[in-house]
């Protein structure tokens, strides 16, 4: 039998602000990732790099998304829909440049204390409210 100690509670406090850090507070990574954080997109920057690939800490997601922000200015993410579950959790998600509306899903694992250990992030073409 698994025990499970990741509490609902601790684990949603992490995903209700997953997109606070995406919309521009990135130090917020350094409280919400665990010591062990990965993170997996499914896409690539416009000239084909992914430079994601090389994250292994909270730290380097606080630079990342620094960089990120750098090339992607006045990108704002909202929330569609979101479910937790122990130690697992998803979230839709859309995000707006300009006249540009697109969505997507991250799926999430929770360490113990409720940051967040793994994600795997694919965007797609159209808003998740569709």
């Amino acid at each position: 039998m698994t025990t499970n100690t990741t509490t609902d509670l601790t684990a949603r406090q992490a995903l209700d602000q997953w997109l606070t850090m995406w919309n521009g507070d990135g130090d917020l990574a350094r409280s919400l990732c665990a010591d062990d954080f990965r993170i997996h997109f499914a896409v690539t920057e416009p000239d084909g790099s992914t430079p994601a690939d090389d994250i292994r800490s909270a730290e380097d997601f606080a630079r990342y998304l620094q960089w990120w922000h750098g090339q992607h200015p006045g990108v704002v993410f909202t929330s569609v829909a979101d479910a937790v579950d122990g130690d697992h959790g998803r979230l839709l998600w859309d995000m707006q440049a300009g006249d540009l509306l697109v969505g997507g899903v991250d799926v999430f694992d929770f360490a113990a204390d409720g940051r967040v250990r793994r994600v795997w992030s694919v965007g797609g073409q159209r808003s998740m409210r569709s």
